[in-house]
């Protein structure tokens, strides 16, 4: 038995997925918003040495979720939930899965990158870190990391998950 989304989770969960992939591609293109490039490649990499600042988006683990998913639905089965308590103990356990996946890689980025996490959307896994490039490019080795993206990205995501969300009933 799969748990039946709400159109409006559906919605939020669309709404985040399209920003980061959006911000990706944006972060791509290089420059101010207003699409010129501010530096130089030599002036760049000489500024990025040092420190550099970007969003990491983190997802919780998809086989700690799956399992958690069919205990929920083994007690929905045998009459120990109701419909709407699943659903609600599931939202729980990804809500769970997903601050887990973000200290975890907190912890890792730390201990083993060199950076630090300035701030995180857990809703939306995303985190904002600062450290040298090496450091953030090595954070891709890191299982739960799904993308890097510009520093930009982090303030267009948290937004975006505050008009979703602010007093949200389903």
């Amino acid at each position: 038995m799969e748990f039946e989304s709400t159109r409006r989770r559906f919605m939020e969960l669309a709404g985040a997925s399209a920003t980061v992939s959006l911000a990706g591609c944006n972060a791509l293109q290089g420059g101010d918003s207003d699409g010129t490039a501010t530096e130089t490649g030599s002036q760049r990499q000489s500024a990025d040495a040092d420190s550099a600042t970007v969003t990491v988006v983190v997802e919780p683990d998809q086989t700690q979720l799956q399992e958690r998913q069919q205990e929920i639905q083994s007690a929905l089965q045998a009459g120990n939930l109701t419909r709407s308590e699943a659903q609600a103990e599931y939202r729980t356990a990804q809500e769970n899965l997903a601050e887990d996946a973000i200290n975890s890689f907190e912890e890792r980025a730390t201990a083993d990158f060199g950076l630090t996490v300035a701030d995180s959307v857990s809703q939306a896994g995303a985190l904002l870190v600062t450290g040298p490039p090496a450091g953030l490019i090595n954070t891709l080795s890191v299982d739960s990391v799904t993308g890097i993206l510009s520093q930009a990205t982090f303030e267009r995501i948290r937004s975006q998950v505050r008009t979703e969300t602010p007093g949200a009933t389903e």
